[in-house]
């Protein structure tokens, strides 16, 4: 038996729990560590708290008790503390429950890492619960800061439209100046309205176009666009090859636009490429940009009724301005225009 001496409320409490605890007694005990009141203490006959075994209030063991067939430790204790409905537990509850009663782990998660760790330090125990801690501490913050933090912000300052996407859906999109990491997550997440496009710039003027893979959105249009409209803003259009302005990872002379296709993301830096020069184009202008790259119906606004009717009026004396982006809608009708020609 493994007795580890803890303050809970300012009160020094004995957690006396089972040798080698497992991922669930841990967080069980970090619960109570971090979150215990004097309320709570009742739990604490003695001064102490039995987690995992003794029959009593955190022992999922008893399956005779009503209600814990589905528990575990962590659970349980998170029940007692009120944190059961908290959002910003829902994930580590979860998955400890999981683990802990159907044997859910992998071999390189953190409840069989704790279990591995144990093996290796057999005589240290305290070692392994700090370590495991570390996991749970730093989920436990990632959490906090999407419901709680990311929350706030998105609802204080998120600019939430809706702009037609392929098949004629109108799709959420969202613009928000932030350096929140979770931010983005949390607007295509249920909580901040499943957001299909997330557009996000970030203090230092560095912008990045996030999409989310349920809408099975494709943003090659919007990057070709967005590469050369970054040219002219620049001052000259040196890049001008299709195929190349929408090619994969960044364009020589057009750094600024990183196409992660896989991600469907377009990138102006990011954590792990922090110095690259921020776009030069404005929020405003990319947000056009891009409602008209996700819009197949989207012609240029003078010739879209021609365009429409299935004609590309588009000529070397009398360029379209939207000719020169590329867009696959444009090149399909002229195809089809010089098809019938043919015939």
């Amino acid at each position: 038996m493994l007795e580890l001496e803890i303050k809970a409320a300012g009160k020094k409490v004995t957690i006396r729990t089972h040798d080698r605890p497992h991922f669930d007694e841990i967080v069980a005990k970090w619960l109570i560590e971090k979150f215990a009141d004097k309320e709570f203490l009742q739990y604490a006959s003695g001064g102490v708290i039995e987690i995992g075994i003794g029959g009593g209030f955190f022992d999922e063991h008893q399956k005779d008790k009503e209600g814990k067939q589905e528990e575990c430790a962590a659970t349980l204790v998170a029940k007692a503390l009120g944190l059961d409905d908290d959002p910003v537990f829902k994930k580590l509850l979860k998955f400890t429950v999981t683990v802990d009663q159907k044997g859910g782990s992998q071999p390189f998660d953190i409840a069989s890492l704790t279990k591995i760790l144990h093996q290796q330090f057999p005589n240290n125990p305290e070692r392994v619960i700090k370590w495991v801690e570390m996991g749970i501490k730093a989920k436990y913050w990632e959490q906090l800061q999407f419901f709680k933090e990311a929350k706030e912000e998105f609802d204080r300052a998120a600019e939430v439209e809706e702009v037609q996407g392929p098949g004629g859906r109108m799709l959420k999109m969202v613009s928000i100046i932030s350096d929140n990491e979770q931010i983005s997550k949390f607007a295509r997440s249920v909580y901040g309205g499943r957001a299909a496009i997330v557009i996000q710039k970030r203090s230092s003027g560095n912008i990045q176009i996030f999409t989310n893979k349920k809408f099975g959105l494709r943003l090659f249009d919007v990057a070709r666009i967005l590469r050369i409209e970054e040219q002219k803003v620049k001052g000259k259009v040196i890049v001008k090859d299709w195929q190349k302005l929408e090619s994969e990872g960044e364009v020589e002379g057009i750094e600024e636009w990183f196409y992660h296709k896989i991600g469907e993301m377009l990138l102006n830096g990011s954590l792990t490429a922090p110095n690259v020069p921020p776009t030069r184009l404005s929020l405003q202008r990319i947000k056009e940009l891009v409602a008209i790259g996700l819009n197949p119906q989207a012609f240029e606004p003078s010739r879209a009724e021609i365009c429409k009717s299935g004609i590309c009026s588009s000529t070397r004396k009398d360029p379209c301005p939207w000719y020169e982006w590329g867009l696959y809608r444009c090149r399909r009708l002229r195809y089809r225009q010089a098809t019938r020609h043919n015939h």
